[in-house]
């Protein structure tokens, strides 16, 4: 008896400890935007180097899709997410321990190596041991609940910061990963027979080679339409959410960072909400994936533009307005992802979300510390960059953005969806 309860329950303890873990992936990301006045003080940085520091854990993070999709499906899940995570939190120890930039930087590159397998590791754990019918509902859980991790590095990670010091924090999130890296080793311990099972599978049906999947997606021109605007809309995403907002409501709005924290918080709540209602607008009523992204990402763009200087804003209300509309509609642009599998063949799509996953954190990486270089451009006003700097950058990220989403707007619909508006049998 006790046995069969154990097996009921550990589905559940699967879902919880990826869940957890794919929370402090998002937590690592942005998780530099209110500790960065400590962290620039403390190693002597200037906006340049601080930007490389917060884009380091999208280089290793980004560097690393492109082997996941081989090392998950022939090495597993169990192994690669277990022994990642472990280098992540000898990376967040290193981080709080670092006092040279050198060092701080190495232990970022490796917290992004760490987090580079957890949710695709996880859409195959769900592949290996749920039944296909639960399957999207857990990636849009998993993705949801992991969103709460960006909340976890705004006013919580100022509040403890504030007290116990930002060094001591990162050293409790090495602690908490090494934790739950042996909780995946322990729980996903049969995970081997059923891989087995998967992979003979797929070998019975037969696989197209890697070489040539790679042709037959870099040679499509709509997948880099998708690849184009992934890149942007996450690259400007994560360089204002995870380190330039942060500065800016405290230097320039004179806000204190439990109060830019506060502000940031509604971001991450935007984010949160805007997932599911993007994904049921795609799947129930709108019936498309292309439409639903391309809507949102305008919007997206749009409510930037505020951001850019040309109206003054100083109550804390149409900043915290700006900041929800900002992650709600950036979260349409999850979409892509859906829309790029149903371009291709199902046998590769995990290649495909795997390559627009590459583009993706490729984004975050060059766009954080691009723009820290945009704001070094500028001579600093007293210890700080002036508003102009700012506003500069951010009318940057408009542009860019804007400017990609003009591509994606001429890329093909999903067959599946155009199919089924038409009425025709599938």
């Amino acid at each position: 008896m006790h046995q069969k309860e154990t097996s009921s329950l550990k589905p559940f303890f699967i879902f919880s400890i990826l869940s957890a873990l794919y929370t402090l992936s998002m937590f690592h990301r942005v998780s530099n935007a209110v500790i960065a006045p400590d962290l620039a003080q403390d190693l002597g940085l200037d906006a340049e180097s601080l930007g490389i520091i917060g884009g380091a854990f999208f280089y290793s993070f980004a560097l690393l899709q492109i082997p996941m999709g081989p090392m998950l499906d022939r090495i597993g899940p169990r192994f690669v997410i277990t022994v990642s995570t472990l280098i992540g939190a000898v990376g967040a120890f290193l981080f709080a321990l670092g006092e040279t930039y050198p060092v701080a930087l190495l232990g970022r590159i490796l917290i992004g190596a760490g987090m580079a397998p957890v949710l695709m590791g996880s859409l195959k754990v769900f592949t290996l041991q749920f039944p296909p019918r639960q399957f999207a509902t857990l990636m849009g859980t998993i993705i949801s609940i992991g969103t709460l991790g960006n909340i976890l590095a705004t006013s919580p990670l100022a509040y403890l910061a504030s007290k116990t010091g930002w060094r001591i924090t990162f050293m409790i999130a090495g602690v908490i990963t090494t934790l739950l890296s042996f909780l995946t080793l322990w729980i996903l311990s049969v995970e081997k027979k059923e891989a087995e099972i998967s992979r003979s599978s797929i070998s019975a049906r037969g696989e197209i080679g890697i070489l040539k999947t790679f042709r037959l997606i870099l040679g499509s021109l709509v997948f880099w339409q998708i690849g184009t605007v992934a890149f942007f809309r996450f690259g400007v995403s994560m360089a204002l959410q995870g380190l330039w907002l942060g500065p800016y409501l405290m230097e320039i709005k004179g806000y204190s960072p439990i109060q830019s924290g506060h502000l940031l918080i509604l971001l991450a709540i935007g984010m949160i909400i805007g997932g599911p209602v993007a994904g049921r607008l795609s799947d129930k009523i709108f019936r498309s994936r292309k439409g639903v992204a391309l809507w949102g990402l305008i919007l997206y763009c749009l409510s930037l533009f505020p951001l850019i200087g040309i109206f003054e804003i100083q109550k804390t209300f149409w900043f915290g307005l700006i900041l929800f509309l900002i992650g709600f509609f950036s979260s349409f642009g999850m979409i892509i992802y859906s829309h790029a599998k149903e371009l291709f063949p199902i046998n590769i799509s995990g290649t495909v979300m795997t390559l627009v996953n590459f583009f993706t954190m490729a984004g975050a990486a060059i766009f954080m510390p691009a723009l820290g270089k945009i704001i070094e451009s500028f001579p600093r006003v007293g210890s700080s960059y002036p508003e102009e700097a700012y506003h500069f950058s951010f009318l940057i990220c408009f542009l860019s953005l804007g400017g990609s989403i003009i591509f994606y707007a001429f890329s093909k619909e999903s067959p599946e969806f155009v199919v089924r508006r038409s009425g025709s049998p599938k």
